[in-house]
């Protein structure tokens, strides 16, 4: 899938990649595995995420539903801010913001995204807050992606969280979250996809059927044999597009439109449909339309 994505809240990230040394028998120092070597933040930017493409997707979806383009974006749970750095590189008109919850990879974005953009970065401000804060200025669109907002557990918080986003959009704003699903997505087992000097390892356990809880953990494999075991770690609900959907009409929204994501070959776009197609694993958009 062109949307490599499979989840991500960094504010649950988990695991502490400060490098290790260890020594041989013969007390000589050994030389640092790939995995000891790597930066978790940086390796899960090139395994999930596609800036572009959800840029240029964000685009599609608003020029569809206002037949112009969005000039303002809000990225919840935004994490290091790939995306939102994607957004500004549009050109000097577009602005935008990032919440999350971890001042961690907020500040590995700003260190290693937003600085190299130089005084281009000062038309995007981050912040440090919970994602159902007001925005600064009222944005075009917002978005919720990588499944982000499964965090979310019960309805009643989901809803509070889509009624804060109605309430904060621009008056012809709109929202768009990803989801996945189809029977794959009740599976217990490791998903391995080659990105090529890696390969990104998706464990998925304790998947309940009452109320559809599961973990899900991200590996980082590579060629030497080392892993990055737990990179991030999450512990979300697998909720269902129909649920979703009950719960953004209940929060106010009653224009929702589903992309269907579609790969051809190295290609891969999103078809606004109204029945999807029943896959055994798939990938999709829902645009709440305020």
């Amino acid at each position: 899938m062109a949307r490599k994505k499979i989840s991500r809240n960094n504010a649950a990230s988990q695991s502490n990649l400060a490098s290790q040394t260890s020594h041989s028998p013969s007390k000589r120092s050994r030389s640092p595995t790939l995995a000891e070597q790597a930066e978790r933040h940086h390796l899960y930017q090139l395994a999930v995420q596609s800036p572009q493409t959800d840029v240029a997707l964000l685009q599609q979806i608003y020029h569809q539903a206002r037949g112009r383009s969005a000039r303002r974006l809000r990225e919840d749970f935004c994490g290091t801010a790939a995306l939102l750095c994607a957004w500004l590189r549009q050109g000097a008109a577009f602005s935008g913001e990032g919440i999350d919850i971890d001042d961690e990879p907020l500040a590995w974005g700003k260190q290693n995204n937003f600085k190299p953009l130089g005084k281009h970065g000062r038309r995007a401000d981050l912040r440090v807050a919970e994602a159902r804060a007001p925005s600064l200025v009222a944005p075009d669109i917002r978005c919720a992606f990588n499944f982000s907002y499964w965090i979310f557990r019960r309805r009643e918080v989901l809803c509070e969280y889509f009624r804060a986003v109605y309430a904060d959009l621009a008056a012809d704003g709109v929202f768009v979250i990803d989801l996945h699903g189809g029977a794959e997505v009740f599976s217990e087992e490791e998903e391995v996809t080659d990105c090529g000097e890696f390969d990104l390892v998706c464990h998925q356990t304790a998947v309940s059927p009452v109320d559809h809880s599961a973990n899900l953990a991200l590996h980082f494999r590579f060629a030497d044999g080392s892993e990055m075991h737990n990179a991030f770690q999450y512990t979300w609900r697998i909720w269902s597009m129909p649920e979703i959907m009950d719960v953004l009409r209940e929060a106010g929204f009653d224009d929702l439109r589903a992309y269907w994501c579609c790969d051809e070959g190295e290609e891969t776009r999103y078809e606004l449909t109204e029945r999807g197609y029943n896959d055994f694993a798939w990938v999709a958009c829902l645009a709440a339309v305020k």
